[in-house]
C-alpha cells in the first residue's frame, strides 16, 4: 500500500510538471528535498533526505514532518506550519529560517530550510529543501571564538600599551605609524590621531630623521635588514619643537602575511642629567682632591716657617739669657711674638676658608652698590693715608646673594687693590659692573703695579704672595674665590703686566636671568 501511495504521489507531481522527469531531478539533487501536504505528512523524499535523516525509502513516506524536528519545538512548529498554509509563499534558503532537525536515531543537528508552495488538484503541497549546516555552524562558532579571543587579546594588549611607562609605537611595513600609546603621547606631545599614517622619522630631528628615512628606503628597495633588536640612542622631536635624548629599539613581528614593527621609545633625559651630574661631581672631586693635596703641602710649608722662626729665636733667647744680654733677649722675644702672630693669622684665615663650603646665610636681594660703598667706607682710612681716589660707578645691580659674604669679597678686593697700588702719583681704584648673558660681572680696577699674565691663575692659590714685602697671609684671594664659586659664579684677573694695573672680575648669576639695576622697582 505504501508503494502504491508513493507512486500515486509521484504521478501527481509528474503531471504537475507536464511529464518532465521530475523524479529524476529530485533524486539527483545533492540537497535533501521533501514534499509534504497541508497536514504535514511527507508525500515524497529524495535519497539525499533519506540519508540525512537515516530512514529507509519507504519509512519516510507518510511520516509526519514533526518527526524530523526535536520534540521541544514540535508544538510551535505545528503553529508555524498552519500559518504558512494560510499564506503560502516561497522562502529562499537563508531567509531567516534556521532550525534544528533530528535523525531517526535521535541525533540533533542544525539545518537551513527553503520552502516553495505547490498547488495541486488535491490541495496545497509544500516543497522543502533542507541543508545540513553543521559544518558551517562549527566554522561560525570557531570564527566567533577566534574573534572573541582576538578581541580579548587586543583588549589585553591595549591595556598593556595604555599602562606602559615607555612609548610604544606600532608601524606598518612602510614605517608609517598605526598605533601610538599614551606614554608616547606624553613624551612627544602629540595625540594618537595627529600622527596616524605619519612616518616614524617625522618624530626625529636632523640628522636622525634623514638617517632613519634613508635606512627604511633602503629596506624597501633591497630588503636590507632594519636595526631590529638593537637599541640606539637618538634624539626625539616634540610637538613644540624641543628635542630630547631617547633610546629607540625596533622589534619585528608578523600578523598573518603582513610584517609590522614595534618601536620602543624611552626618554633618557633624566638619566643623561644624572650621568652628567655624576661626571661633574667626579671632576669636582678630582679638583678638590688636587686642591687638598696642594693645601696640605702649602699649609705644612707656610706653618713651618713661623715655627722654625720661633724655634730658632727660642734657642737664641736661651743664649742671650745665659749671657744676661737683656737687650738681645728683648729683640729675640719680639721676633718670637711676631712669628706667633703670623701663625695666629694663618690659622684664623685657614679657619675662615674652611667655613666657606656653602652659603652661611639665606640669600637676600641686595644692592651691590650699597655693599661696595660700605666696604669702601670701612677702608677709608687706608685710602686717605695713601691719597687713593676710589670711584664707585653707577648701575651696580641688585642681586640675590649672601650679603655678609659678598661684602667680604668687595672688602678683600678693594683692600688688595690699595696694597698693590705701588708708587703711583695719582692712585685710583674703580668699582663697577657690566651685564652679560644670564650673569652680572663686577670688577675692581686699579692702576697699580699690575700682574704678569703668567701669574693670573696663581694669585688665587693658597698662601700665594707675589710681593713678599706686602702684609698678609696670602689667603685673602683664595677666600674670595671660594665665596664666588659657592654663589655659582667665577673670578679672574685681567692685567697686561707689570706696571699696567689690574682688574679683578667676578660674576654672579642674575635674578630671573636678568640683573635688576639699582633703584629699579621690585
Amino acid at each position: 500500500m505504501a508503494v502504491s501511495a508513493r507512486s500515486s504521489a509521484i504521478c501527481e507531481i509528474e503531471r504537475l510538471f507536464e511529464g518532465r522527469s521530475f523524479k529524476w531531478v529530485m533524486e539527483s539533487a545533492t540537497d535533501a528535498m521533501l514534499i509534504a501536504d497541508r497536514e504535514g505528512r511527507i508525500r515524497f523524499s529524495n535519497r539525499a533526505a533519506e540519508r540525512m535523516f537515516g530512514y529507509d525509502p519507504d519509512e519516510m513516506l507518510g511520516l509526519a514532518i514533526e518527526a524530523l524536528i526535536p520534540e521541544r519545538i514540535r508544538e510551535s512548529h505545528r503553529g508555524q506550519r498552519a500559518q504558512y498554509g494560510e499564506q503560502p509563499r516561497s522562502r529562499a534558503m537563508g531567509d531567516g529560517l534556521t532550525l534544528s532537525a533530528v535523525r531517526k536515531g535521535g541525533g540533533e543537528f542544525p539545518v537551513e530550510i527553503s520552502l516553495s508552495p505547490l498547488r495541486m488538484e488535491s490541495g496545497l503541497l509544500t516543497l522543502a529543501t533542507i541543508h545540513d549546516i553543521t559544518r558551517r555552524k562549527r566554522a561560525e562558532e570557531r570564527l566567533a571564538q577566534q574573534t572573541a579571543n582576538l578581541r580579548d587579546s587586543e583588549a589585553r594588549l591595549r591595556a598593556i600599551l595604555d599602562t606602559a611607562m615607555n612609548g610604544v609605537i606600532l608601524l606598518n611595513e612602510q614605517g608609517l605609524i598605526d598605533s601610538f600609546n599614551p606614554a608616547a603621547e606624553r613624551m612627544f606631545g602629540y595625540r594618537e590621531a595627529d600622527v596616524m599614517r605619519q612616518p616614524l622619522w617625522s618624530l626625529l630631528p636632523s640628522p636622525y630623521r634623514e638617517e632613519q628615512e634613508a635606512h627604511h628606503a633602503d629596506y624597501l628597495k633591497t630588503g636590507a635588514k632594519l636595526s631590529v633588536g638593537q637599541i640606539r640612542e637618538v634624539w626625539g622631536l616634540r610637538r613644540d619643537g624641543s628635542s630630547f635624548p631617547m633610546e629607540l629599539g625596533l622589534a619585528e613581528m608578523w600578523l598573518g602575511e603582513s610584517r609590522w614593527f614595534a618601536a620602543m621609545v624611552r626618554d633618557v633625559a633624566e638619566r643623561r642629567d644624572a650621568e652628567q651630574r655624576q661626571a661633574d661631581l667626579l671632576r669636582e672631586l678630582e679638583i678638590k682632591n688636587a686642591e687638598l693635596e696642594r693645601f696640605v703641602y702649602t699649609v705644612s710649608h707656610d706653618l713651618k716657617s713661623p715655627l722654625i722662626t720661633i724655634q730658632g729665636f727660642a734657642g737664641m733667647l736661651e743664649q742671650s739669657a745665659a749671657r744676661a744680654d737683656t737687650g738681645r733677649m728683648q729683640d729675640d722675644i719680639g721676633r718670637i711674638r711676631a712669628a706667633a702672630h703670623r701663625m695666629h693669622s694663618l690659622l684664623d684665615d685657614l679657619l675662615e676658608l674652611s667655613r666657606i663650603g656653602r652659603l652661611t646665610g639665606a640669600p637676600v636681594e641686595v644692592s651691590l652698590g650699597d655693599i661696595a660703598r660700605e666696604a669702601v667706607d670701612l677702608l677709608a682710612a687706608q685710602a686717605t693715608e695713601r691719597n687713593v681716589e676710589i670711584d664707585i660707578r653707577p648701575g651696580l645691580p641688585m642681586a640675590l646673594v649672601d650679603r655678609p659674604r659678598i661684602f667680604e669679597v668687595f672688602l678683600n678686593l678693594v683692600d688688595n687693590a690699595i696694597k698693590f697700588l705701588g708708587e703711583q702719583a695719582t692712585p685710583r681704584i674703580e668699582v663697577g659692573a657690566r651685564e652679560a648673558a644670564d650673569e652680572t660681572i663686577c670688577y675692581v680696577r686699579d692702576n697699580g703695579i699690575g700682574i704678569d699674565p703668567r701669574y693670573h691663575e696663581r694669585v688665587f692659590g693658597l698662601f700665594e704672595r707675589l710681593d713678599q714685602a706686602t702684609e698678609g697671609t696670602g689667603i685673602g684671594l683664595a677666600i674670595v674665590k671660594r665665596i664666588i664659586e659657592v654663589h655659582g659664579g667665577r673670578i679672574w684677573v685681567e692685567s697686561e703686566g707689570r706696571g699696567r694695573g689690574s682688574s679683578f672680575c667676578f660674576s654672579i648669576p642674575t635674578m630671573s636671568g636678568q640683573a635688576k639695576p639699582e633703584g629699579a622697582k621690585q
